[in-house]
């Protein structure tokens, strides 16, 4: 194991009991929200990738494999619904075929998400430069509001079927959750603190 696969995997370990009682506690009293996740995109500009003229078969075949292990990881969490992407199969298809990349289709993600009856419409690629510098990176998107409310994203150091499972993993278990857990409390304490403003004001006249 090297120096940045033992770093990741000690922060792991030592993250994962405060992991466990924080998904126990976020959202406890709420029902899970729908959740629409697409299929990732492959972002090749490796010299690998320009010789092949688009991403190596296993470079594809490991993505697609990732993303159906983070689709099963929030799928077992408490706060989330995932919705069947077969129901807009043909509505994925026609925006695939319309966008580059779905991460970046100048809001096909909202109205697929809509499409799908979605609360939250999540959004993921893989960069490759090349080998040696690879990243994985995730956006959820609030259907009703359009807005990103939460993001992640979390570099890999070699291009193995272990560091992408390891990398996609810590992405949606830690570096996405805990950014769209506080954006969430964020919005919490700014509307109980506009609502204690407004009660004020209210028995003040």
């Amino acid at each position: 194991m090297n120096g940045v696969a033992a770093v990741l995997l000690l922060v792991a370990v030592m993250a994962a009991p405060f992991a466990s009682a924080a998904s126990g506690d976020e959202g406890a009293d709420q029902p899970p929200e729908r959740l629409l996740i697409l299929p990732f995109d492959m972002v090749d500009s490796s010299l690998q990738g320009e010789m092949n003229h688009g991403p190596l078969d296993a470079d594809v075949a490991r993505l697609r494999r990732t993303a159906d292990i983070l689709r099963r990881s929030l799928g077992d969490r408490d706060e989330f619904e995932l919705v069947d992407p077969d129901s807009i199969s043909e509505k994925i298809k026609e925006a695939a075929s319309s966008y580059r990349y779905l991460y970046e289709c100048n809001g096909c993600q909202i109205d697929l998400g809509k499409a799908a009856d979605a609360d939250l419409v999540m959004t993921g690629w893989v960069q490759k430069v090349s080998n040696l510098i690879l990243n994985i990176n995730a956006t959820l998107y609030d259907v009703e509001t359009g807005e990103s409310v939460g993001g992640g994203s979390v570099d890999m150091r070699s291009n193995t079927d272990k560091s992408w499972r390891a990398s996609g993993l810590y992405l949606v278990e830690h570096a996405l959750l805990e950014n769209y857990h506080s954006r969430q409390r964020a919005r919490a304490a700014a509307e109980t603190t506009a609502t204690s403003q407004t009660g004020e004001q209210t028995d003040a006249r």
